[in-house]
């Protein structure tokens, strides 16, 4: 292995195209993009202290109850009210400055080293009992960017090629990661001419290359098969004939030799020990794309009817907000209508007052629910006796789902002739059974329609528990219930019922 040639760090993506990285890469130093949004400033501070960018959030969050607790310091440095300021700054649609930089700079006892663009940087001392230094770029756009050095990047690829090699090694189980790995990004290795290391049993356990490379071979107990059918792999399934030419080689080897990827290329990128990715970004610009396309609420202040945030109901207390399921929101986007848990009911308020839920309470809007409740839909359809899909997966659906073979066609003499059947129609629900009118207070158990509706209306009846004096008290009204969880539309269950009487 001595005779092994080292290779140098390397960024797993083309070459930077900004003249800003080319000059801090001259200088061996390396800007790591953040997310452009309102939280760039706590990203850069969460990770270069926490070494994730996950607790932006918190530290937003230590920064207000920081510069809360040294009021008389900040609030010279804030014009207008210093409360209010604070409130917003709690939001996470409210930017960071450098007033919050050198707050946090205080809180987590560092300085900081600004850079900006083609300037190598000027030091800012906040005390010299700090040891401990934050490099950050910053913009004129207000925008803050991480900047490592080499050494940073060093560690940080390591530690990235671990976490990547236990996921899909120990937990996906897959057979010779590490050989895949190099024979897609260095296929030169294996051209030079290989040779096997044999046991005394006669299995390969390592191969070896030219170039003193070696990798060490996985065994068929402690891996997956990659192919459709593993009882046609000569590596785990032992049932096929021995002295194959593949026998003693694993059906990654297998895949490899045929021309097939086992992964995509950023995954074999982010598994070498001398790449560094910037995975945070690619997954958050890969969310938002997926996010936009298929309307899914991300959790922030670009809210979607279905989406479970928080409410603003008072204005001289700001401090209380509600648990709230958007119900509507209108196309200027100054008025929403809110099913709100506390209380209830519907209520109109304006679209400023939503806040979104912290990101500890959020969850997040799963793909696969959409994909289960579009089955579900399916077979609801097929019980109908609607062979057809409606239009798209794509299609607002807040429309109603009518297909164009749902027609009342005459049925003639030429289309029994043909043997044509009409589409039966859609089948109404069944009438709901007469309330009791004595009997103990509760709610009666609706009939669910059969036709899917976005927000599902449906008369409920409460019967008031009898007492001396008239008769018992039959009060009808309309419950407006959320339906979207039954087509994948939302991530909650319906709006919750509450016995206010």
């Amino acid at each position: 292995m001595s005779d092994v040639l080292p290779r140098l760090i390397s960024i797993g993506s083309r070459k930077a195209t900004d003249p800003m990285d080319r000059y801090l890469e001259r200088r061996q130093l390396f800007r790591k993009h953040m997310q452009v949004d309102a939280s760039s400033l706590f990203r850069v501070v969460a990770e270069q202290v926490y070494d994730t960018q996950m607790l932006h959030y918190e530290v937003r969050m230590e920064c207000v109850r920081y510069m809360f607790a040294k009021w008389k310091t900040y609030r010279r440095l804030v014009s207008g009210d210093f409360d209010e300021y604070l409130w917003q700054l709690g939001k996470t649609k409210t930017a960071g400055t450098i007033l919050e930089l050198g707050a946090l700079c205080h809180l987590y006892r560092r300085n900081v080293i600004i850079y900006e663009p083609f300037d190598m940087g000027r030091m800012i001392t906040y005390s010299k009992d700090y040891k401990e230094i934050l490099r950050i770029f910053m913009n004129g756009l207000g925008h803050f960017e991480s900047v490592l050095t080499m050494q940073d990047v060093d560690v940080a690829a390591v530690s990235q090629s671990v976490s990547f090699k236990m996921l899909y090694k120990h937990v996906f189980r897959l057979p010779d990661v590490n050989l895949a790995v190099e024979w897609m990004l260095y296929p030169d290795t294996f051209r030079m001419g290989i040779s096997y290391e044999f046991d005394s049993h006669g299995r390969a356990i390592r191969l070896l290359c030219r170039n003193g490379r070696s990798f060490e071979l996985d065994r068929p107990e402690n891996t997956i098969c990659l192919l459709e059918n593993f009882q046609k792999c000569p590596f785990h399934s032992r049932r096929l004939p021995m002295g194959g030419q593949f026998d003693n080689l694993s059906c990654m080897w297998i895949l490899l030799e045929q021309g097939k990827k086992p992964f995509p290329y950023s995954v074999a990128k982010s598994m070498h020990p001398y790449m560094y990715r910037n995975v945070e970004l690619t997954s958050a610009i890969e969310a938002c794309r997926e996010a936009y396309q298929f309307g899914i609420y991300m959790g922030d202040y670009n809210f979607k009817v279905g989406a479970k945030c928080q409410v603003e109901l008072d204005t001289n207390r700001r401090d209380r907000l509600s648990v709230c399921y958007i119900q509507s929101i209108d196309k200027k986007n100054s008025v929403c209508q809110v099913f709100v848990e506390e209380q209830g009911k519907l209520v109109d308020v304006p679209y400023d007052n939503l806040h979104p839920l912290p990101p500890d309470e959020f969850k997040a809007w799963d793909f696969a629910q959409k994909r289960l409740s579009m089955s579900r839909m399916e077979r609801q359809f097929s019980q109908m006796g609607i062979t057809s899909r409606p239009h798209s997966r794509q299609s607002d659906p807040r429309q109603n789902f009518r297909s164009v073979d749902v027609q009342s066609v005459p049925v003639g003499v030429d289309h029994l002739q043909q043997g044509f059947v009409p589409d039966p129609m859609p089948r109404m629900a069944p009438p709901m059974p007469p309330p009791p009118f004595f009997g103990p207070s509760g709610w009666m158990e609706p009939t669910q329609p059969l036709m899917p509706n976005y927000l599902m209306i449906r008369q409920t009846t409460f019967v008031q528990q009898t007492q001396v004096g008239p008769l018992s008290i039959m009060m009808q009204f309309l419950m407006v219930e959320h339906n979207t969880f039954e087509f994948g539309y939302g991530p909650h269950p319906p709006a919750p019922q509450f016995n206010s009487f």
